[in-house]
């Protein structure tokens, strides 16, 4: 869930900011060579990670002059990064604002393909509808229409929980659920009974709940925390501090907390569980994607840093041979679990792989909360080879109560996912402004 931001949205280019959870407003794509870690060749190669910043940092820097420095900073971000809807569609603005009104177009039909749109009430949507450029791509307009397929379970009894991440157990066919805010975890029957049934204690000190996770075949609930300002009784000491933790599923008594090793700043924030007890959890502060071995251990790394920037929800494959990890920069990248290779989701077609916060296998593709897009929606990513998409599906976005989705839960043959998280009244401060609960809604989904 925690999500460093780079907030470069067109036209305000002059800051870049860095913060807790708010999606990336920016460009961000990645390679066109995907499958492979690194970029370029020898000694100079550089990781695909450090490569965003070095290209995003040239095209913010550029865009401040504009004309053709800043059209060809994008277009380099673009070819490097083709999978970011962002990237793309600051591309079409600083073309058209060149006088390129074709390039425009070409560039804003290629959006389009991905499934987005503009916001009617954002900077670039008014500047591109006044220079005419939206009436030759009427696609935008048909992006924005309103789809669900899906049907509501329950609202949450609090408004003010800011729910991140959710949990099923299938015994009880019992959701648990966890809150940002109030720094705890409910649990909850399906026709929405919860109670709280862990919170910070004198003795077990909790910052805002993140993950969790249930393998109930070994009794176990894990569940992630990190120092963040929108939980209660937030003080600045608190940034940066963050720990996985493994709870008795029955007695909610805790069993074992692991924490990073290093002196960084970190947010263990979301996560999966194999089927042999090991969890992988991914770290959207630090960047870095952990292991803990179901027989004990400390948390072990995946990946050499500076490979992903901001890694969100990991996805086991069918025979959890393949681990996918969704960066909210730079696409979807596929780790290897028997040789600890890496390589990069790609696409014949536009698709838009940037913004994903919850990431699902099923038999019938990826499923995908996608809340740093526009719209922000829940989609399928069809796969015709395991690091291919052959196309998407768009499942939920554009309706009244789909607020922030942020993750879900697959549970036999049914998805269930959180509607109206209450990030989108989250301000920069961590202050909770005054809107409807969360909701949990499902669909039907093949089995996995």
């Amino acid at each position: 869930m925690t999500r460093t931001n780079v907030s470069l949205a067109l036209p305000e280019l002059s800051r870049i900011t860095w913060q807790w959870h708010r999606p990336f407003a920016a460009f961000l794509f990645f390679l066109p060579i995907a499958g492979f870690l690194y970029a370029g060749d020898g000694p100079a190669k550089i990781l695909r990670g450090e490569l965003w910043r070095q290209e995003a940092q040239t095209a913010t820097q550029a865009a401040q002059d504009g004309g053709a420095a800043g059209v060809s900073a994008f277009v380099k971000l673009h070819e490097d990064f083709p999978e970011n809807a962002r990237a793309l569609r600051n591309l079409a603005w600083m073309q058209q604002k060149a006088g390129n009104r074709d390039r425009a177009v070409s560039s804003l039909r290629e959006y389009a393909a991905m499934g987005t749109t503009l916001d009617p009430q954002g900077p670039i949507y008014k500047l591109l509808e006044s220079a005419g450029v939206l009436d030759s791509v009427p696609e935008l307009k048909h992006n924005g229409a309103a789809v669900s397929t899906g049907s509501p379970v329950f609202p949450l009894p609090d408004p003010n929980l800011l729910v991140e991440d959710v949990a099923f157990n299938p015994a009880t066919r019992h959701l648990f659920m966890t809150s940002v805010h109030q720094k705890k975890i409910l649990e909850c029957d399906l026709a929405g009974k919860c109670e709280d049934v862990i919170h910070p204690l004198p003795d077990m000190p909790l910052h805002a709940l993140l993950a969790i996770h249930i393998d109930a075949p070994r009794g176990i609930l894990w569940a992630t925390t990190a120092g963040m300002n929108n939980e209660i009784d937030f003080r600045p000491e608190y940034a940066g501090r963050s720990s996985a933790l493994k709870f008795d599923l029955h007695s909610h008594r805790l069993l074992r907390r692991y924490e990073p090793a290093d002196a960084r700043a970190h947010a263990l924030g979301d996560m999966t569980v194999a089927s042999n007890g090991d969890a992988y959890i991914s770290d959207g502060e630090s960047g870095d994607v952990y292991v803990i071995r179901r027989d004990g251990g400390e948390l072990q790394s995946l990946a050499p840093a500076g490979v992903f920037i901001s890694p969100q929800t990991p996805a086991l494959n069918g025979d959890e041979s393949l681990l996918y990890v969704p960066d909210y920069v730079e696409g979807i990248a596929v780790i290897n679990l028997k040789d600890g290779s890496i390589e990069w989701m790609k696409s014949t077609n536009p698709v838009a792989l940037d913004g994903i916060d919850g990431l699902y296998w099923t038999k019938t593709g990826l499923l995908a909360a996608q809340n740093g897009t526009s719209p922000k929606r829940i989609v399928r990513f069809r796969l015709d080879a395991y690091n291919r998409i052959a196309g998407f599906n768009v499942l939920e976005a554009n309706w009244s109560g789909l607020g922030d989705p942020t993750h879900g839960v697959i549970a036999g043959d049914d998805f269930y996912y959180i509607v109206n998280s209450g990030w989108d009244r989250a301000d920069d401060q961590g202050a909770l402004h005054e809107g409807a609960p969360a909701a949990i809604w499902k669909m039907r989904i093949s089995p996995r």
